[in-house]
């Protein structure tokens, strides 16, 4: 199908005015992206200067003050050895092993399969 010469000076108008909107896109994102990394480092360096001081006065201030009244708190503060025995890691490996084992077999119970019923005579 041929087209007159109106009708292709039109398209390449188009094709151009097309490409110069493009290209005006690409740099109206590469700015967005600009401005959000800075918006974000500056966000992050407001919280670092402002709410990570308060943050933290409060914990000391109030949280901890509060956990160290609870029962278990004077155990919690005893250290503990730390094990360099390899057998200890030996039991945590079997015992979620064990526990995949468990949650396995309690899905393969639970789950809904209609094959697995007789049906009954007619």
């Amino acid at each position: 199908m041929e087209l007159d010469r109106k009708t292709r000076k039109e398209l390449a108008r188009l094709a151009r005015e097309a490409q110069g909107l493009w290209s005006e896109q690409r740099d109206v994102l590469s700015h967005a992206k600009d401005v959000a990394r800075h918006a974000s480092k500056s966000a992050s360096d407001a919280a670092k200067r402002e709410v990570l001081p308060l943050a933290h006065d409060t914990y000391r201030d109030t949280i901890q003050p509060a956990l160290g009244r609870l029962p278990w708190a004077t155990a919690a503060k005893v250290p503990m050895k730390k094990s360099r025995n390899p057998f200890v890691f030996v039991l945590m490996a079997i015992g979620t092993l064990a526990l995949a084992v468990v949650g396995y077999a309690a899905w393969q119970t639970l789950r809904a399969d209609d094959d697995l019923w007789v049906e009954e005579g007619e």
